[in-house]
């Protein structure tokens, strides 16, 4: 188990109508709401088993689904998604952390491989970026407090990975790429993912 990186997993509370709108209307907004639950609890179960330090940064943190990890559950605050990591990052390593991951919960088709590469990569490199097929990433990984990482990007947008990568050279931080994959999105990343991972419906 991983005691060096502070793992942060960005997580919405899986309301009807506001989580994975994107599934319907193949799926009414109660499965979607449901696939989202299942998501998030892959998410969160394989982070708790690969390293000693996880958070949930949530955005209702009275919301039940939470209570049953048995993790810290921490606000995301306001502002955009941007805004928010940084000053979750920040506030790691101001108490000590050695490393920051973040993780959000639309890739519960990752393979523990993904994030042990990622951990490896930090020896070398002062970020690791995961890249997704839609120009995002599904986990970024910091050896130190890179504030600038997530100044000037366009969030939900095919910019992120690119805008992310050219904040680092702007700022002279050394980046590492895993190997490219995808999120699940729409029905279609969903029977994509079914080798790998399968919601019940």
């Amino acid at each position: 188990m991983n005691e060096s990186v502070h793992l942060i997993v960005m997580c919405k509370a899986p309301i009807a109508g506001r989580v994975k709108t994107r599934l319907t209307p193949i799926f009414s907004v109660e499965e979607a709401a449901t696939i989202h639950k299942a998501m998030a609890t892959t998410v969160i179960e394989r982070a708790a088993r690969l390293f000693s330090n996880v958070t949930i940064a949530a955005d209702d943190v009275s919301h039940p689904f939470f209570k049953p990890f048995g993790l810290p559950v921490v606000e995301q605050g306001e502002g955009d998604l941007g805004a928010r990591m940084n000053r979750l990052m920040l506030k790691t390593f101001d108490d000590g952390a050695e490393a920051t991951m973040f993780l959000g919960t639309d890739s519960p088709h990752m393979g523990e491989s993904r994030l042990q590469a990622a951990v490896e990569a930090l020896s070398g490199s002062n970020v690791v970026l995961g890249p997704v097929e839609d120009g995002g990433y599904d986990l970024i990984a910091m050896s130190g407090p890179y504030h600038q990482l997530f100044d000037g990007i366009a969030w939900g947008s095919e910019q992120v990975l690119k805008q992310t990568i050219q904040q680092a050279e702007n700022f002279n931080v050394s980046v590492a790429l895993l190997d490219e994959s995808f999120d699940l999105d729409t029905p279609e990343s969903l029977e994509r993912a079914k080798p790998l991972w399968s919601p019940v419906v």
